[in-house]
C-alpha cells in the first residue's frame, strides 16, 4: 500500500509538471482578463509567438540567466498579450497577461520595470532595464 501511495503521488506530480499553465495562450485555454492599450496598431511582425534567452549580471561576476516568451494574439478586436520570465537562474518565474502600450513597432511594459519589445530590422528584440544590448527574439511555431 505504501507502494503504491508512492507511486500515486509520484504520477500526480508527474500530470501537475505537464499540465501546469505553459507559456502560449492556446496552451493555456483560458481567455484574457486584460488587454493591451492600443495606441497604434501592432507591426504585423510582433504578432504570434516568441522567445529569447539573456544573462543579466549581479555584481561584476554573477551571471543570472533569464527566459522570456511572450503571445500576442488578436481577440475579440483587441490585443492580448501573455508574457512569461524566469530569472534568478530558473528559481523565480512569472506567466501573466499583461495590459502592455502597443505602439507600432514596439510593446512598452510598465515603466518601472523599462520592459520593451520592439521591431528593428525586420528582427523582434527585447530589453529590460537597460540591457547593455537588446537581445534578439526568435520566432516560436503556435
Amino acid at each position: 500500500m505504501k507502494r503504491l501511495s508512492i507511486f500515486l503521488i509520484f504520477l500526480l506530480t508527474l500530470v501537475g509538471c505537464a499540465t501546469k499553465p505553459g507559456t502560449s495562450t492556446s496552451e493555456l485555454g483560458e481567455k484574457p482578463d486584460v488587454f493591451c492599450k492600443l495606441i497604434q496598431k501592432p507591426d504585423p511582425l510582433l504578432m504570434g509567438t516568441w522567445e529569447c534567452k539573456f544573462s543579466r549580471y549581479i555584481g561584476r561576476s554573477h551571471a543570472d540567466e533569464n527566459y522570456v516568451k511572450y503571445q500576442l494574439r488578436k481577440y475579440d478586436n483587441k490585443y492580448c498579450l501573455y508574457f512569461y520570465r524566469t530569472w534568478r537562474s530558473g528559481n523565480k518565474k512569472k506567466s501573466e497577461w499583461k495590459d502592455w502600450a502597443i505602439n507600432d513597432k514596439e510593446i512598452l511594459g510598465e515603466p518601472r520595470f523599462g520592459v520593451k519589445i520592439f521591431v528593428q530590422d525586420n528582427h523582434v528584440y527585447f530589453t529590460i532595464r537597460g540591457l547593455d544590448e537588446p537581445t534578439k527574439m526568435s520566432r516560436v511555431a503556435d
